[in-house]
């Protein structure tokens, strides 16, 4: 009895966090990212626009340091 609840607990977990981790990318944007060791997304995105990205970027943290993240207008190509 106890292995079913616990069985149903640990399923229901999985797929909320499957269904926060999917949401969490929002469709139909794309970037363009470079590891520079950025901190906050306000010289990131300067850094963006004065490369040519029309849309600016965001700084994102990683364990292994920031990394800029330029938004692409369209799809890079394959």
């Amino acid at each position: 009895m106890t292995t079913k609840i616990f069985s149903y607990v640990l399923l229901h977990s999985l797929i909320m966090f499957a269904l926060i981790r999917s949401s969490m990318g929002s469709p139909g944007k794309y970037y363009d990212c470079k590891q520079d060791g950025c901190i906050t997304t306000p010289p990131c995105w300067r850094k963006c626009l004065s490369m040519g990205y029309p849309k600016g970027g965001e700084c994102r943290t990683y364990s292994y340091g920031g990394v800029c993240c330029c938004e692409l207008s369209s799809k890079p190509p394959n």
